[in-house]
Parts: C-alpha cells; structure tokens; sequence
C-alpha cells in the first residue's frame, strides 16, 4: 500500500490508496466507508455527518441559483458598457470562472444528496463526482483565485504609476494574461485528473448490481503525476496567488486610506481655484473618483476572496502536518466535511460579485437598470 498524500478538497476516494478489489459502499444516507484493514473512524458521528453533508448539499444548488443568474447578468452589463477599461474584460472572465465553478459544484452537491445517490442511476454518484464534478470545481476556483491575484495586482501598479494607466492596462494585454490564466490552471489539472482517474464498472452492495464507477491507474506515472499535481495545486494554485491578493489588499487599503486624509487636508484649498481652471479640475475630479471606486471595488472582491477561502488554507495546512486529518485517516468524516464546507464557500465566493459591483459599480448599476428593470437612475 502506498503512502498516504494529503490530496485536495475534492477527493471523497483516494483510490491510489486502495488496493484495486476494494470496494466503495454508499448507504442511501451518503455514508461512506472503506474495506481497509484497520479500525473505522471514529471522529464525527455518522448520523451527524450524514446530516451535514446532506444540508451543505442543499445549500450550495441555492446559492448556485444566485450564482448563475448575477454572473450572467454581470457578462450582459459588461457587454453592453463595452470594453474600453480594460478592468470590464478582466471582470467578465471572472465571471466566466465563476459560472463554471458554480455549475460543477452544484453537480458535485446533487451526487452527495442521499435521494440521488440512492436512486436508480446507472453510476455509483460518489466516484463519478470525482473527475466529473470535484476536480472541474477545485480546478475553475484556482483560475478564479488568480484572475482575482491579477486585477489586484493591477490596480496597485495603477495605483503606483497613475500617470501610466493607459499604458500598464491595455486591453489586448489582459485578454492575453487572461487566457494564459485559463491555460496554465485549466490545462494541467484537467488533463492529469482524466489520465490518473478511469471509469470502471465496480460491484455496489447496496444496490446488488455492478455500476459505473472510477478506478485510479496504479501505476507509477499516475501515481507521479497525481503527487506532482498535489504540489502544483498547493504551491502554485493555492499559496501563490494568495500570498499576491494578500499583499495587494494591504497595498490598496493603505493607499485609500491615505488618499482619503490627503483629500480631507487639501479640500479647502479647491475653492480658490480660478474659473478657467475649473473644468480641468472637475474632470481630474471625476477621473479620481472612478479610480477610487475600481480600487474600493477590487478591494472588496480581493477581501471577500480571502475570508471565503480561508476554510480551504486552513484545512490544506492541516492535512500537510496532521496525518489524521485526511481522507484515511482517523478524522477522515471530519476532513471530508471541512472540504464540503470550504466548496460551500467557495461558491458562496463565486456568486457575490454582482452584489459588489451592483452597490459598488455608478455605471454597472446605471446600464442594469437601464437594460434589465427598464427604468432610468439619476
């Protein structure tokens, strides 16, 4: 047997653990247990993390709702504002990470509802989510996390070179960093998922018939790559751009904070300008308006990231120094619902943009009244 790696958020079966004639048993109340040798766990009550996991599943086809309809509203609105700050191109392929990562999280939800699960269906729904709802999810949730780590990064070298704006945000410069995002998380962490996990059909107890399930390829390139993904997503998916949204946030807050005393000190002093040079003044005013409302803006959004998140971190450092907490381990009930609990916000994460950009947005919130409830905002 090999050696335990402690694996993303995703997995509900580590099959590289588990030698190939071992079978997975789900009751009708979504229970999960493992023909290993060794005693059962013995962390969560089973009747109490049946009882979890059903209602987080709930929860998340609800705020999936909510998700998919502001994240389509918020494509529409761009779309019609247009894409001449670059910050619109950069909020829509948020958008777009967002939608995927609501929708195959809200399959993963709907495999883990005990009335599903036990329903006449030709796949046994806790393997399947693996490769076909967890890993989709965990995968679109990095590409959010470092489109989000981009426009912040972006917003503070606007911040430090204000006169250079038009040169550092240019269009064709973040579609391209855009989908150079999408590449390098999308790609991978999809292609190695497909190779290292395979459909097989697999005998349910339960049920008394042989049902599609997964197997993991136990060989010693899957078992290579699925480490070298693990490394991959913790350091360069998970750690990295939050150590960027991180820096960037403090950045930003201390830069408001300071540009709203500079304001407050200087405010007197606009009075005594002359009349010719009061319209330059009103649109330098306007312009510093609109660039604090885009920093307040991605300052929310950076903020929001890192509380809904924060679940995610703490569990993966937890994994890494406590070999218990994982999916085999003694606390394996409480590690898998600690997961199921951090996709909750994740995806919570995923379908709150439209509200910021809403309350937050002059001209967002204009065009969406404009285009969708038909009438005029002053």
């Amino acid at each position: 047997m090999n050696n335990l790696s402690p694996q993303s958020s995703l997995h509900f079966l580590n099959s590289s653990s588990l030698p190939d004639n071992n079978s997975l048993i789900v009751t009708t109340k979504n229970v999960i247990s493992y023909n290993l040798i060794g005693s059962l766990n013995n962390d969560i009550p089973v009747w109490l993390f049946s009882l979890l996991m059903e209602v987080t599943s709930y929860a998340m086809i609800v705020v999936a709702v909510f998700g998919l309809v502001g994240n389509i509203f918020i494509l529409i609105t761009y779309s019609k504002i247009g894409f001449s700050d670059s910050i619109n191109i950069s909020y829509c392929a948020l958008s777009v990470s967002d939608i995927f990562c609501v929708v195959f999280m809200t399959w993963n939800g709907i495999c883990f509802i005990p009335a599903f699960a036990a329903s006449d269906i030709p796949f046994i729904s806790s393997q399947i989510v693996i490769p076909t709802g967890g890993f989709p999810s965990d995968t679109f949730s990095k590409t959010t996390a470092w489109i989000t780590a981009f426009i912040s990064l972006e917003r503070c070298m606007c911040v430090v070179f204000p006169l250079k704006i038009k040169s550092i945000a240019k269009a064709g410069r973040t579609v391209f960093v855009i989908i150079a995002i999408f590449t390098f998380t999308v790609l991978p962490l999809t292609s190695i998922s497909l190779y290292t996990y395979t459909f097989h059909p697999r005998f349910h107890p339960g049920k008394n018939k042989t049902l599609l399930g997964i197997k993991f390829r136990n060989t010693p390139l899957a078992r290579f790559l699925d480490n070298a993904r693990y490394m991959y997503t913790v350091v360069f998916m998970n750690f990295t751009p939050l150590a960027v949204i991180i820096l960037c946030s403090i950045f930003l807050a201390v830069h408001l904070k300071r540009s709203a005393s500079w304001r407050l000190e200087n405010s007197g002093d606009t009075r005594k300008k002359t009349e010719n040079s009061s319209t330059l003044d009103d649109r330098a005013q306007r312009r510093y308006e609109k660039d604090m409302r885009v920093a307040k803006t991605v300052l929310v959004i950076a903020l929001t990231f890192l509380v809904a998140g924060l679940v995610t971190n703490v569990k993966i450092i937890m994994a890494m120094n406590l070999p218990e907490f994982r999916q085999l381990g003694t606390l394996s009930r409480s590690f898998e619902f600690t997961s199921r609990l951090a996709f909750f916000l994740s995806m919570i994460n995923s379908s709150v943009n439209f509200f910021i950009y809403y309350k937050m947005g002059t001209k967002f919130k204009k065009t969406f009244h404009d285009m969708v409830l038909r009438t005029k905002l002053k």
